[in-house]
C-alpha cells in the first residue's frame, strides 16, 4: 500500500478527504454510470463574478440514504449561479464541503466506504453536466474527437485503478474507500479537462489547476481504450518516491526516483539495472528516457517513452 493512499484514509476519517460516488450521463455513454443528466446551460451573470452560491446546506447524516438527487440539485445550483466555467469548477468545492460532515461522522469501515462514495458522485454529476453542455455547443468534428477521448478514458478506468491500487484482494475491506478516492480524483481531473474544452467553444478565459511535478498516473493508450504503456509515480510507505513503469505490455521496471530540482526526476530500478530520467509535463503527460541499462530488458540506452494520457 502506498503512503499517499494511507494519508487519504486518515484525511477521510478526519472529515477532510474527498471520496466518491456515481453520477448521471448523456445518451452518448460518456458517463461513468450510464444515467441521464438534465443539467441546464448556466444563466448569464456578467459582472457577478463574486456572486456567492447559496446551497441548501441542511444535511441529514444517514449512511443508508441515497444523496444522488440532492447532489444533482446542488450541481444545478452551482451551474446556474456561476458567472464562468472557471468559477463553476471552483464552486463545486462548496458542494464537497456540504457533504464533508458525512465523512466526519463515519465510524466503521462500512460507513467510511459508503460516505466516500458521494464525493465521486459530486464530480461525476458535474462531469456529465459539462458533457451535456459541450455536446450541445461543439461542432460535429470537435464533438467526435472529444467523445472518442472520453470513451477511451471510461474504458481505461478499471485498468487504471488496478495500476494505481493493485488487486482488490490486496486491500481488504478498505478497497471500496480506496477505489472511491481514486475515482473521485480522476473524475475531477477529467471534469477540468472537459471544462477547458467547453471554455474554448464559449470563448471564455480558463486556467487549468496546477498538476503535481512529481506524482501522477500517465499512460500511452495509442488512441484506444486500452493501456499499452504506463508510468505511475507516487510516494511509498517509507516516504520514498517510487515509480512503476510498464512498456508495451512486454515488460517493465520498478524503482525509486529523486527530484533533481530542474524538472527532472532521476530514476533507478530496485536492482540497479536501469536508470533514466522522468519528466512530468503537467496536463500534457510525462516521459521516461533511459540513460543506463544492463542485462536483457525492453529498455535500451537513449530510448524515450512518452505517456501522453493523464489520469
Amino acid at each position: 500500500m502506498k503512503k499517499s493512499i494511507y494519508l487519504l484514509i486518515l484525511l477521510l476519517m478526519a472529515g477532510l478527504c474527498i471520496g466518491c460516488g456515481k453520477a448521471e450521463t448523456e445518451s452518448n455513454d460518456v458517463s461513468t454510470e450510464n444515467r441521464s443528466s438534465q443539467a441546464e446551460e448556466p444563466s448569464s451573470l456578467v459582472g457577478e463574478e463574486n456572486r456567492d452560491i447559496q446551497l441548501n446546506d441542511n444535511l441529514n447524516v444517514d449512511f443508508t440514504y441515497d444523496y444522488s438527487e440532492d447532489i444533482g440539485a446542488d450541481i444545478d445550483c452551482v451551474v446556474s449561479g456561476s458567472a464562468s466555467l472557471q468559477k463553476e469548477l471552483e464552486n463545486i468545492e462548496k458542494v464537497v464541503q456540504k457533504y464533508t460532515p458525512l465523512a466526519e461522522a463515519a465510524q466503521t469501515q462500512a460507513e467510511m466506504n459508503q460516505s466516500s462514495r458521494w464525493f465521486f458522485v459530486i464530480w461525476d454529476t458535474e462531469l456529465n453536466s459539462l458533457w451535456n453542455r459541450f455536446s450541445n455547443s461543439a461542432d460535429q468534428q470537435t464533438k467526435e474527437k472529444i467523445l472518442e477521448e472520453q470513451r477511451n478514458w471510461i474504458a481505461m478506468k478499471e485498468e487504471a485503478a488496478l495500476l494505481s491500487l493493485g488487486p482488490r484482494e490486496e486491500n481488504g475491506s478498505m478497497y471500496p474507500l480506496l477505489l472511491n478516492s481514486f475515482l473521485e480524483e480522476i473524475t475531477k481531473n477529467r471534469a477540468w479537462v472537459l471544462a477547458n474544452e467547453l471554455a474554448k467553444i464559449k470563448g471564455e478565459p480558463f486556467v487549468m489547476p496546477e498538476k503535481s511535478a512529481k506524482y501522477g498516473l500517465f499512460v500511452d493508450n495509442q488512441g484506444t481504450g486500452s493501456v499499452h504503456s504506463s508510468l505511475n509515480t507516487r510516494q511509498g510507505w517509507e516516504e520514498d518516491d517510487e515509480a512503476i513503469i510498464s512498456i508495451y505490455r512486454q515488460g517493465g521496471t520498478e524503482g525509486t526516483f529523486a527530484d533533481n530540482g530542474n524538472g527532472e526526476l532521476a530514476f533507478t530500478s530496485y536492482d540497479g539495472s536501469i536508470k533514466g530520467i522522468i519528466k512530468i509535463n503537467g496536463w500534457d503527460g510525462a516521459s521516461f528516457k533511459v540513460t543506463e541499462t544492463s542485462g536483457t530488458s525492453v529498455f535500451s540506452v537513449g530510448e524515450e517513452f512518452i505517456f501522453p494520457f493523464v489520469f
